[in-house]
């Protein structure tokens, strides 16, 4: 019996080891408001330096992108949460009121497309 329970253990580690292709990623279509678009550069630079400072603290990281011309000012694709992190990430970022972010969460596709 204890043979048994060490086998289920060991398939219950193999199971929660996670590779590139179970990582999940968390996307954020940022949307400046009325207020954000009203704001200067430094105090929008403020704003994204508290993300990633809140990234940071939930030991994940970030990239932002911006997509001038697109349905969403940026996009921001974060890795390394859980996802109640994600969520208290979501919170960071429109805590200041000036940006609304819609939360996409997916996971890496396996192999690539080449040109």
């Amino acid at each position: 019996m204890a043979r048994r329970g060490r086998k289920a253990l060991s398939v219950r580690k193999a199971r929660t080891t996670e590779t590139k292709d179970d990582q999940v990623a968390y996307f954020y279509l940022i949307k400046h408001t009325e207020k954000g678009v009203q704001q200067n550069a430094r105090a929008k630079e403020q704003g994204q330096d508290q993300v990633a400072r809140a990234v940071d603290a939930e030991g994940g990281k970030c990239s932002l992108y911006s997509t001038r011309g697109a349905p969403f000012d940026y996009v921001s694709i974060m890795t390394g949460l859980s996802p109640s992190a994600a969520v208290r990430i979501a919170g960071a970022i429109e805590s200041r009121g000036t940006v609304r972010a819609t939360m996409i969460v997916g996971t890496h596709l396996k192999g690539s497309i080449s040109a």
